[in-house]
């Protein structure tokens, strides 16, 4: 696996729909992160067209807590 180099990823506000964060909040809670996809679609549903983060989140690779999209999301650094 290789390691993932820091790049800015725009993200707009519109795309953080009470649906998103809600996913996002009990994807990081539960550490759930199968339901990445299901983010995915909710943030698609919301006019997110960012090939990098919806890519991302229908990846089936390892994803741990601080995962950069939940991040960018719910705004942690």
């Amino acid at each position: 696996m290789g390691i993932a180099t820091f790049r800015h990823v725009p993200f707009e506000a519109a795309w953080r729909t009470s649906t998103v964060a809600a996913t996002a909040e009990g994807i990081y809670a539960d550490r759930a992160f199968d339901r990445l996809p299901i983010m995915a679609d909710a943030l698609q549903d919301a006019g997110c067209d960012n090939a990098d983060i919806l890519n991302h989140s229908r990846s089936g690779g390892l994803h741990v807590r601080g995962c950069w999209v939940i991040d960018l999301i719910l705004g942690k650094s």
